[in-house]
């Protein structure tokens, strides 16, 4: 997958997400933001299996949005 589509999906992932985002501390980021600082802190091809990750827990019925929030958790305890 080429960066590009990889910022998009990330984008369009925390942009749905919105509301639950704001209870994290990426609230006050734009998913603009919130796709650049991933993909510099943990890579491109990290990012990309995390997307893989969310379409798997979505198609399963499972809550992408806590997935989404642990990661978060964990860059910034990192």
């Amino acid at each position: 997958m080429e960066l590009s589509d990889i910022k998009r999906q990330l984008r369009s992932f925390c942009r749905r997400n919105r509301t639950a985002l704001r209870f994290t501390y990426v609230k006050d980021y734009t998913a603009e933001d919130i796709s650049d600082m991933l993909i510099d802190r943990i890579g491109a091809e990290e990012v990309e299996r995390i997307l893989v990750d969310i379409d798997i827990i979505n198609e399963r019925g499972g809550d992408t949005v806590k997935y989404f929030m642990l990661i978060l958790e964990g860059l910034r305890a990192a």
